[in-house]
């Protein structure tokens, strides 16, 4: 111990020399001495951090660095033996009941024996913490790929290196899962499969196994061609201070990466989901945080750790990520020509200009069909199989299944000189059977003079919206909150001169009518195609 320190305290002091000494080098020598100098001071730093840096090594899947004794969140993985990873192989001529076993570690044997179609496309989906290869979403969503496509489809199973409650220690099999996966895939390879037509599905801690895997394929030279990381896991993978780069996903593990975030938190210690855009284009449904539908436990991290459990109430939001893919699947499988779509669009303001409800797409409609192959606006996308975007992207989705519909935005202007105002306004449209609701969030804190704008965002049901609808019947509640700064309700009425609903291919019904009061009864209105 005293020799390390030893020799901590000198390569600290060398540093500090060759840092008060380096400006005046420069002076003396060229730049390119004066760089192979600094470099050098970095070599003998790389050098003693490798000296000092304990591993641990498995056969096949190599070593891994040893957590520091004093991280109580950092675990050391687990062996391969004890994580037993297996893939199950599926394609339209294997039964469900029967798959076929793949194993990454007998020198391609069940590769061989099987049915695998290099020449084929590849999906393959990995579950996350404490979860399993075979429960229902998984294989239902199996069934819907190889529906759509004559492919290879393999569920992973790693659910021993992913099981309870020790959620570190789960965290930290992803490495070894990962490695296990990437020795898999580059037999694949080897055999024949182009690497872009490679397309991992990850969710949670599944999607950091799908980014650990990629690096094995990147050091042979192979970039798979998409991974998709459905929520990818936060906790103990937000910062680089807890997992390096290349222990996690991220955009440089394949040719496309597209993640969609649905349980998303600023706090540490609330999501699941990571708060940060990782891929080419990150999407934040409903904005990212709590699903409409989803009554997620505040502080849920720190909940679940506690309780040693995850169930789906406390993860509602963050399950609801693998729920809008798979309802992608089945879209596609109903109706190959007038789907719906999660359509996505960027948002100038980001976050706080989508809860506003200020960001909203404008489309154009052909033939039927919203028109957006690859020469279309970039700042509009889609979420989902066909997915298209680029960079942060919103859009909103109804709060059951059917998550997918026509988005709507509702625009309330306000009277002037409506004074203060702060509650949440209930919008809710009932046309031919079906409903749409909107709650838009109203807080003016100064006395308006002028009159004022508030929009909000909802999901009609698809395809029952459209201009041939005349009128909308709405009903409007002002529901006020309670002021904490002054201790008091308050309880002042809206006063609203004009409703306008319109949807993303502009279509447009409107109430028009001065200082219409709008307060905690029920009041009911008309909306129709009528200019104001």
């Amino acid at each position: 111990m005293f020799v390390k320190c030893a020799v901590l305290v000198l390569v600290l002091v060398i540093s500090v020399i060759d840092g008060q000494m380096f400006g005046k080098r420069l002076r003396r020598f060229p730049m390119r001495t004066a760089m192979t100098l600094k470099q050098r001071l970095q070599n003998k730093i790389l050098q003693y951090r490798e000296r000092n840096t304990q591993t641990i090594c498995y056969e096949k899947v190599g070593c891994f660095e040893l957590p520091h004794s004093r991280s109580p969140l950092q675990k050391t993985p687990e062996s391969p033996k004890v994580i037993d990873t297996k893939f199950f192989l599926f394609r339209r001529d294997i039964n469900f009941a029967t798959p076929q076993i793949l194993y990454y570690d007998d020198e391609g044997k069940s590769l061989n024996g099987s049915k695998f179609n290099h020449t084929q496309k590849l999906k393959l989906f990995i579950h996350g913490y404490m979860s399993n290869w075979n429960e229902k979403g998984p294989v239902l969503g199996s069934e819907a790929f190889l529906k759509l496509y004559d492919c290879n489809m393999i569920l992973m199973d790693w659910s021993k290196g992913a099981r309870g409650p020790q959620y570190a220690t789960a965290a930290a099999n992803t490495e070894v899962a990962g490695r296990q996966l990437g020795l898999l895939l580059i037999q694949m390879v080897e055999k024949g499969l182009d690497p872009k037509n490679i397309h991992l599905l990850g969710f949670s801690l599944g999607a950091h196994v799908a980014g650990t895997a990629s690096e094995m394929l990147k050091y042979k030279g192979h970039l798979i061609g998409r991974i998709t990381g459905l929520d990818a896991a936060s906790p103990l993978f937000r910062s680089n201070h807890f997992r390096e780069k290349y222990k996690k996903l991220d955009r440089s593990d394949a040719h496309f990466v597209d993640v969609i975030h649905t349980d998303s938190s600023p706090s540490v210690t609330d999501g699941f989901g990571l708060w940060e855009p990782i891929g080419h284009v990150d999407f934040f449904p409903n904005g990212g945080q709590e699903q409409p539908g989803c009554k997620d436990t505040k502080r849920s991290v720190v909940v679940s750790s506690l309780d040693k459990s995850l169930n789906r109430d406390i993860a509602c939001s963050h399950i609801r990520a693998w729920h809008l893919y798979a309802e992608t699947l089945l879209n596609k499988i109903k109706n190959k020509t007038d789907s719906c779509q999660f359509i996505s669009y960027y948002c100038p303001g980001g976050l706080p200009s989508f809860e506003k409800g200020h960001c909203f797409p404008r489309l154009e409609k052909r033939n039927s069909s919203t028109f957006l192959d690859n020469t279309y606006r970039n700042e509009v996308g889609v979420f989902g199989e066909d997915v298209k975007g680029e960079g942060v992207m919103y859009f909103s989705t109804s709060s059951a299944s059917p998550f997918c519909g026509t988005q709507l935005q509702a625009s309330v202007q306000l009277s002037q000189n409506i004074g203060k105002v702060k509650g949440v306004l209930q919008l809710k449209l009932r046309y031919s059977k079906n409903v749409a609701l909107f709650h838009i969030h109203c807080d003016v804190s100064d006395v308006i003079m002028t009159g004022s704008r508030m929009n909000g965002l909802a999901v009609a049901p698809h395809n029952s919206l459209n201009e041939k609808v005349e009128n909308i019947n709405a009903s409007l509640i002002y529901y006020t909150t309670f002021d904490n700064a002054n201790n008091n309700s308050i309880t002042k009425p809206l006063y609203v001169d004009r409703i306008v609903v319109t949807d993303m291919y502009e279509n447009s019904w409107r109430y028009c009518g001065k200082n219409t009061v709008i307060s905690e009864n029920k009041v009911q209105l008309t909306l129709s195609r009528t200019l104001c």
